[in-house]
């Protein structure tokens, strides 16, 4: 818990938290430009997955590992009496926090559709939450990569990389069986079973719950789960260096 706690401390007025609002609100604006009053819903979890998502998880994690960087290049943690593996395993767990709250606006601003022109709106308010939250639980494998890639690379590759592979496997893999294994298509999937959105954009209409939509869920988590031990045991060996 202390972990934890210390790793919220680290985010206060920091520009991480700031881009939790201005992701989403980027997302909306632009959504709103392309889509208009009938597009504005979808095409906001459109450009969020597909663009604008892998992209923030890329930055805050590269923005968590400049902050060590530069507070000695990790010297404050590797002098500290601390479990290096927990250490990691709390930056991976508040990273999933952050974005929670990243999806909660995005939520918000989705749902002020339902509000302003509620003939138009293609979803409901608890569909908006559900598949906005949804989208981040695809996408959480990403946080250990991104962390393990910013450590090994600095600021710029993971960023870079990240955002090109959300945007190109859907494109490329996003309506074949191989997105059931790709996963940089698993927020596709997800948004295509429970939005209606296929892989390049277009609306195809909200269809009925299916189980189906779990699975590319419980594949992120598990991918996420095997990712952070490893990622958490190439950081500990930093310990003693």
């Amino acid at each position: 818990m202390n972990y934890l706690k210390a790793e919220h401390l680290k985010f206060k007025r920091t520009i991480s938290n700031k881009l939790l609002l201005i992701a989403p609100l980027l997302t909306a604006v632009f959504a709103w430009i392309v889509g208009g009053f009938y597009g504005f819903q979808y095409m906001t979890f459109y450009w969020w997955y597909a663009f604008l998502l892998p992209g923030t998880i890329a930055i805050l994690c590269s923005l968590a590992h400049q902050k060590e960087e530069r507070a000695g290049k990790y010297y404050s943690v590797l002098s500290a009496p601390i479990n290096l593996k927990q250490f990691e395993y709390a930056k991976a767990l508040i990273l999933i926090e952050k974005l929670i709250v990243a999806a909660l606006f995005l939520a918000v601003f989705a749902a002020v559709s339902n509000l302003i022109s509620p003939a138009l709106a293609v979803y409901s308010v608890g569909r908006n939450f559900a598949g906005s939250i949804a989208l981040i639980f695809a996408s959480i494998w990403q946080i250990p990569v991104c962390l393990l890639l910013a450590r090994k690379t600095g600021f710029l590759i993971p960023i870079v990389a990240n955002t090109l592979l959300g945007i190109l496997m859907p494109i490329l893999f996003g309506n074949t069986a191989i997105a059931w294994v790709c996963p940089y298509c698993w927020a596709a999937k997800t948004a295509e079973l429970l939005m209606g959105i296929e892989s390049n954009g277009t609306f195809a209409g909200v269809a009925d719950f299916s189980w189906q939509v779990l699975l590319p869920l419980v594949f992120s988590v598990i991918l996420y789960v095997l990712l952070t031990l490893w990622d958490a045991a190439n950081f500990s060996k930093k310990e003693g260096k």
